[in-house]
């Protein structure tokens, strides 16, 4: 399948002229400044519309083109998802992402609009998680070389390849030899299969911390968007990301068992 570029080659060139920048202020003793290569291309990219046999996210991590320097650690590669009532809703706020993304002058804000819960302008999209593996830094940790993730939110009847799960590089995360599952960041770690009625199994609803509900929902039919970025800390742990890549989004039919 044709790969789409979420990093052009005006950005390879802002990228190495950000370097010489930065080796500047910190020559001046000015605060310095530190950027993180974004995923840099997606294989796949589902459409809400689509069928269950296209509802995955199949991206390649961009780690190849990290330069480590003083103070920055390259944690990994981050999954940020929302849930959403209504498509309209979800549209509007993709396409304030994806253009902030694409713009030069906006794009360092991208990644601060897409996570913050805080402020009015925020979006608060979650960092997606794994059954078992709530509790990890980062959900595809950094390995030195680009790394193909492959997610599916929820299962089709019990077919194996139309199955809930994360895989890097074909394999289930953390050298785990049981499926690593996607679940929602919540205190009751949730599956997406909102149609079904196993122990971690419900439906999203109004006030949840992933969810973003509006009057104008659009039934039992849920809408999740979800975008990739890398994560780095300095020696203060204060979190850096890089521009963040748009996955595409899929929708979750609460009526159905299997979506």
């Amino acid at each position: 399948m044709k790969k789409k570029a979420c990093q052009t080659v005006r950005n390879r060139f802002f990228l190495a002229g950000a370097v010489c920048l930065l080796f500047f202020l910190s020559s001046c003793g000015l605060d310095v400044y530190y950027i993180l290569p974004a995923p840099y291309s997606v294989n796949h990219t589902p459409v809400y519309t689509g069928n269950y046999d296209e509802s995955y996210f199949e991206f390649f991590t961009n780690e190849n083109s990290f330069e480590s320097g003083d103070g920055l650690n390259f944690s990994g590669t981050e999954v940020y998802y929302r849930i959403y009532s209504s498509y309209s809703t979800m549209k509007s706020q993709v396409e304030t992402l994806q253009s902030l993304a694409s713009s030069d002058s906006t794009s360092a804000t991208a990644a601060t609009r897409l996570v913050n819960a805080t402020s009015s302008s925020g979006y608060g999209y979650k960092p997606l998680r794994a059954q078992g593996y709530q509790k990890v830094s980062t959900l595809i940790p950094y390995t030195g070389e680009n790394q193909r993730v492959y997610i599916r939110l929820s299962d089709y009847y019990s077919i194996e390849n139309f199955s809930s799960r994360i895989l890097v590089n074909s394999e289930y995360l953390y050298d785990s030899e049981t499926k690593t599952i996607p679940i929602r960041n919540t205190s009751d770690a949730t599956t997406f299969n909102f149609g079904r009625s196993g122990t971690y199994d419900a439906s999203p609803k109004s006030g949840d911390d992933d969810v973003t509900y509006t009057s104008m929902s659009d039934g039992q039919k849920w809408y999740v968007a979800m975008f990739a970025v890398a994560v780095g800390y300095d020696v203060t742990y204060t979190p850096y990301y890089s521009n963040i890549c748009y996955l595409g989004a899929v929708t979750i039919d609460a009526a159905s068992e299997n979506n």
